[in-house]
């Protein structure tokens, strides 16, 4: 009985119990990525073609890095990309995109450019997670639950599945996260639907929290113009 009592009143012990439920404390995890810095490393299979984004954000700056590197069919390209608010700049080894030895970057045209840097933010990646549905806590550190197709498309910048394309769009997709000890998210994955019908893998990650980002302009002697 010794170990159910409180030594320092004599009386019953208690439990400590969160004081946030799951729902609210995963969409605060979320919500704090739009205020600090962050490495993030997202990965993609689609058929037979491997992604993975890697790079840092400041969010409120609105300043990124990011290296793409896809594998296809035996071959590799990468892209860098640097972005600062809405100027986008990117450096290519995909031969359809590739720039001269001299001036390999190029300046992503401003028709394109503020919607292709909302694709970079890790942030509104993880914005359908403040919308999330039936959260469960399954351990300490580890949730479950399910949001809807329309954020998840809202939130990675792509093309919302419809009846129209003759596959069967299920209104809602099922996710994990997992949380730091001190409440921030590190990791979270779901299969995201597609408009052809089936679902492909996405794995987001975030560390590094706090560390600054600092990100500059290619020299402009190394721009060969706008894409």
């Amino acid at each position: 009985m010794a170990g159910c009592t409180d030594p320092s009143t004599g009386g019953p012990s208690t439990s400590t119990t969160p004081t946030k439920t799951p729902t609210a404390e995963l969409a605060d995890a979320a919500s704090r990525l739009k205020n600090d810095t962050f490495k993030m490393t997202m990965t993609i299979k689609i058929d037979t073609t491997d992604a993975r984004l890697d790079g840092a954000m400041d969010p409120t700056q609105k300043i990124g890095a990011f290296t793409a590197t896809t594998q296809r069919n035996g071959g590799t390209s990468t892209i860098e990309w640097r972005i600062l608010d809405t100027v986008v700049y990117l450096k290519s080894s995909t031969p359809s995109l590739a720039s001269n030895k001299d001036k390999p970057w190029r300046r992503v045209s401003p028709a394109e450019a503020g919607s292709l840097a909302e694709g970079f933010d890790g942030a509104k990646m993880a914005n359908p997670l403040t919308q999330a549905v039936s959260v469960q806590r399954t351990s300490a550190r580890h949730f479950t639950g399910t949001f809807s197709t329309a954020a998840v498309a809202t939130a990675l910048s792509l093309p919302t599945p419809s009846t129209s394309s003759g596959a069967t769009t299920a209104p809602t997709v099922a996710f994990t996260a997992d949380l730091d000890d001190q409440g921030r998210l590190t990791r979270y994955h779901l299969d995201v639907p597609r408009t052809k019908g089936g679902t492909y893998p996405l794995d987001l990650a975030y560390s590094d929290f706090g560390t600054p980002v600092t990100v500059q302009a290619p020299p402009a002697e190394q721009i060969a113009g706008t894409r």
